[in-house]
């Protein structure tokens, strides 16, 4: 075997107004590192041809003489947790230990080529001429939000030394010995294949080139054209090479009119198509401003050598789906390794590149970036499409760039889409971040999470119901916000949930409030004065004197005779007489679960109402975050009589640091309801949407009325759609859509959240077991995952083994 040393075609590095890598023939190249600008899975065809044109705008820019060379870097790294404090929080970090993943990183060289002579001279203009060039292109990058950075002479030799070692993925590496052959390079155990896209003696491309391709995941969603490039399986680290080299247009229009003339002279059917191809690139050129380009793209494979095979048949594979053939003739690997390096595709040969004009060209450029973590003080986790944890801002940032005017939010999910786990998982995440959580159910949803961070979990019961005295508030409370409150409790309790009062009824309650609290201020009365039984006492003869004076209708008897069940002694006397719990305030978690009252037309719609006053005296008294979660039970409250009540919390909460959060799963309960329409809805700027294909033949109502155009329905339609399971455990996804766009996240938890947040009835049991044995949570919790893996059952399995012997009272290990 013939040895000799691998020869870098550089002569240095010179610091100017930027950093250029010189080439050994007197080449001069620009390292740019920016962002793909098109988010995977966009759906957005236009972001694809905005890139495109961005793009045909730089090569326009730079011209004749100048090369540009993008390199896309896909590298498999191996997830590191991040170390938390909280137990729950731990253990999502620790599920995703060691999982592989692919990184991006995407840099564009931009190199002036130099006449080649004899001699080498150099021309101060040129090379202001250039430097002015690189300005104009950071300007038109950074206008795309392409994030463009110059890199420094170290970042340059480290991009370098990475290349030749062929190693993106860890912190140390090292340098190793090639070995060239006819169909790869051989380094150490990697092995390196270069695919090129394109044998010139056959040109097998497709006949026509888009920006844009398009996948069949249920809609038709557009995608990059080499949109497969990450999903590459068993590669170490791929990279993408792609090379435009612009020529002298008038000798290249020369030449190839030439040809032209060449092939008219010899008519067959070969050369006539030859001419017909010549002209409609004449035509384009002299039509549309075209230019002429060279092109050459090739990717580069790393893998161990018994995986390679999977991978080049798996990129061949898409290729030709794309009508593209890549070449069978690449026995260059070296060279074209060689040429792949940053600045160096002066080296490419005649045979490595084709005619063709810079539209087409642009095409074949990889377009995608992979998303990554949002920078805040308040994330939140969720998985990307690949698996990987990603945090997102649902709250703050989005809120200070303009995305969103409020945090409110509303969940549309159909039952089994994975909602509650959504939502508990995204409550955990808030009750660590320092927010007050409060959360009104009816399916005993969240009795797990509110365990597990030691809250208060209230249910309804007749012997215990939730008494509260919404009339017992002090002289700075009482402002129109509660005398409006007030009023709408009272037309609540005489009118019912579909009542609406008249303008002469609402006026006179009005004025029996504030006559009311004046009474009692003038009176000097003791503060237990204050509760419904001497509201009800005092408004009846109040009523009467108003009725009097003013010679107006007002129905007393039956406001006198309905309201009359909720005084002291009567059926409902304990429910607005009794003072609420006060410690309520300070507790940063409470859960009312009233389950056993959903049906009932009297005290499900009033013990709603008076949750929702308990968290507007946390919004407006408490100086941190605040959450108020709705689930089905926004239902009593979303009516006619209480629209103006609902519709100004939603408004109101945004001013003090808080969000409403409405969760459903009913498809009638947003299309036919005015009031989720003109309250909810049209005030919560950030919809979060489970899987909805059940919705699928109804989507364009919902669509409407939510705002969500062609582009988000596309994305909304690749929920749980995507070939992304291999390797991850049980998880759903979710659209979550903060302002006009929205992206896609998997909810992928821990088994230790997976048991926190489960709703099926033999796994809850099973770990009240345990609860009722450790009485701590968590404890109990770390208990059940210990023996649940050593028992080596599944886990209904192994919750029905302990119900069974929690019914035969067996001890729990025995």
């Amino acid at each position: 075997m013939k040895k000799q040393t691998f020869h870098l075609p550089y002569s240095g590095i010179g610091c100017h107004t930027y950093d250029l890598l010189y080439h050994e023939q007197g080449d001069y190249s620009v390292i740019i590192q920016l962002d793909n600008p098109v988010l995977q899975y966009c759906a957005d065809e236009q972001a694809y041809a905005r890139f495109h044109q961005t793009f045909v705008n730089l090569v326009k820019v730079l011209g004749a003489g100048y090369t540009l060379q993008k390199t896309d870097i896909l590298a498999q790294k191996h997830y590191e947790p991040r170390r938390e404090d909280d137990f729950l929080s731990q253990r999502f970090q620790e599920t995703f230990a060691g999982r592989a993943y692919r990184e991006g990183s995407t840099y564009l060289t931009i190199t002036r080529n130099v006449e080649r002579s004899s001699f080498f001279t150099y021309d101060a203009g040129d090379f202001t001429a250039f430097e002015r060039s690189i300005a104009k292109v950071l300007d038109i990058l950074e206008s795309r939000a392409c994030q463009p950075r110059v890199l420094r002479e170290p970042e340059i030799r480290a991009l370098l030394s990475r290349m030749l070692a062929f190693n993106f993925s860890d912190k140390a590496y090292a340098l190793t010995n090639f070995k060239a052959g006819d169909a790869c390079l051989q380094l150490g155990e990697r092995v390196i294949r270069s695919l090129s896209l394109l044998d010139v003696d056959q040109v097998n491309l497709p006949s026509s080139l888009r920006p844009s391709t398009v996948l069949d995941l249920g809609d038709r969603l557009p995608a990059d054209p080499l949109h497969f490039l990450p999903l590459v399986p068993g590669c170490q680290a791929l990279v993408y090479n792609q090379v435009i080299q612009i020529p002298d247009q008038q000798r290249e229009v020369a030449r190839l009119q030439h040809k032209r003339r060449k092939h008219a002279s010899m008519p067959d059917p070969a050369n006539d198509v030859s001419v017909q191809d010549i002209d409609r690139v004449l035509a384009a050129i002299a039509r549309d401003n075209q230019l002429l380009v060279y092109g050459h793209y090739n990717i580069l494979l790393s893998a161990r050598e018994n995986e390679l095979d999977r991978s080049v048949n798996f990129v061949e594979g898409a290729l030709f789906s794309l009508g593209i053939i890549p070449s069978r003739n690449a026995y260059n690997q070296l060279e074209l390794f060689r040429c792949a390096l940053p600045g160096n595709a002066s080296e490419l040969k005649v045979y490595d590149k084709f005619l063709t004009t810079a539209d087409a060209a642009l095409c074949l450029f990889y377009k995608e970036r992979l998303p990554r973590s949002e920078a805040s003080d308040f994330q939140i986790y969720f998985t990307d499409r690949q698996g990987l944890p990603l945090a997102i801002d649902t709250s703050d940032v989005p809120v200070y760039t303009g995305r969103i005017n409020n945090r409110n939010k509303f969940v549309l999910g159909p039952s089994g889409t994975g909602k509650s786990f959504f939502m508990n998982h995204l409550m955990r995440q808030y009750a660590l971040q320092h927010t007050d959580v409060i959360l009104v159910d009816t399916g005993h949803s969240y009795r797990g999470l509110c365990a597990y961070y030691h809250g208060r979990y209230i249910t309804y019961s007749e012997e215990a119901p939730i008494t509260m005295n919404p009339f017992r508030i002090s002289a700075a409370e009482l402002n129109e916000e509660k005398r409006e409150f007030l009023k709408s409790l009272v037309a609540l309790l005489w009118k019912g949930v579909d009542g609406v009062l008249s303008q002469v009824e609402d006026s006179v309650l009005s004025a029996v409030i504030a006559s009311y609290y004046q009474h009692y201020q003038d009176s000097g009365l003791e503060s237990d004065y204050l509760c419904f039984q001497s509201f009800y006492d005092f408004s009846l003869a109040r009523i009467q004197e108003i009725t009097a004076s003013e010679a107006i209708d007002f129905d007393v008897k039956s406001y006198r005779f309905i309201l009359k069940k909720f005084c002291k002694g009567q059926a409902y006397g304990q429910i607005l007489n009794n003072q609420l719990d006060e410690s309520l305030f300070d507790e940063p978690f409470i859960v009312f679960e009233i389950d056993a009252i959903k049906e009932h037309k009297i005290l499900f719609p009033i013990t709603t109402l008076i949750i929702m006053d308990v968290f507007l005296q946390k919004m407006r008294h408490k100086k941190n975050r605040k959450a108020l979660i709705i689930e089905e039970a926004w239902k009593a409250i979303a009516s006619p009589l209480m629209a103006g009540y609902i519709l100004y919390v939603y408004k109101t909460v945004r001013k003090f640091w808080g969000e409403a959060v409405v969760v459903t799963q009913e498809l009638d309960d947003i299309i036919g309801n005015a009031v989720v329409k003109n309250s909810i809805i049209n005030n919560s700027d950030t919809i979060c949407l489970l899987d909805q294909t059940k919705f699928r033949d109804n989507f364009d109502e919902i669509a409407a009325l939510l705002s969500i155009n062609e582009v988000e329905r596309k994305k909304i339609f690749t929920i749980n759609s995507l070939d992304n399971k291999e390797g991850r455990g049980r998880f759903k996804e979710v659209y979550i859509k903060r302002g006009a766009t929205g992206e896609v996240y998997g909810v992928e938890v821990s088994l230790e959240e997976y048991l926190t947040f489960t709703t099926e009835r033999q796994e809850k049991e099973a770990m009240q077991v345990y609860l009722s044995k450790y009485g701590d949570f968590r404890q109990a919790l770390e208990r059940f995952v210990t023996d649940f893996r050593a028992s080596g059952l599944k886990l209904h399995e192994f919750a029905y083994l302990i119900l069974q012997r929690s019914y035969e009272k067996v001890p729990l290990h025995a």
